[in-house]
């Protein structure tokens, strides 16, 4: 039986998640959390993430690496807390770095995010929607979304 897995890209204002069952994309979405950070907020995270856990019976995590360098306390803390709930609940988690992605260029060039989504939207045109709303946005908003998809396709076992 195929594995159902969550991509999580995590943020402490902005969550990427993404599920993929039998080899399908069958949820995506980017979760926005407004309020300052305090541990209401991280419940709130925890929370949303356990309701996909639960909603989709998922088998493995595939987390996004954070960068040492754009990390915070409240960040580093959340990824801890979302390792303990995935242990506590017999979840597999692999985390990947965003050069750990099977998605790469032709040129040799490092891939950007832009590059990524697009990639990404190409494979799941389903997403291409979101895609193609982020080219007219000022700021990154469907990005961690993105980079969730990645990290969830990235599981081999």
């Amino acid at each position: 039986m195929a594995k159902a897995l969550l991509g999580i890209s995590p943020g402490t204002r902005v969550v990427g998640l993404a599920v993929i069952q039998k080899g399908v994309l069958v949820e995506w979405k980017v979760k926005t959390f407004k309020e300052m950070w305090s541990g209401n907020k991280r419940r709130a995270i925890l929370g949303t993430i356990d309701r996909i856990c639960e909603y989709h019976c998922i088998q493995v995590l595939a987390l996004k690496k954070i960068d040492p360098l754009k990390s915070s306390p409240q960040l580093d803390r959340l990824v801890t807390s979302i390792l303990k709930r995935a242990k506590c609940n017999g979840i597999k988690v692999r985390q990947y770095s965003l050069s750990d992605l099977d998605y790469d260029l032709q040129t040799g060039k490092k891939q950007n995010k832009g590059e990524l989504s697009e990639q990404v939207a190409n494979k799941h045109p389903e997403v291409r929607k979101e895609y193609l709303q982020e080219q007219n946005n000022r700021k990154e908003y469907y990005t961690k979304m993105f980079e969730a998809i990645a990290m969830a396709e990235q599981y081999r076992e």
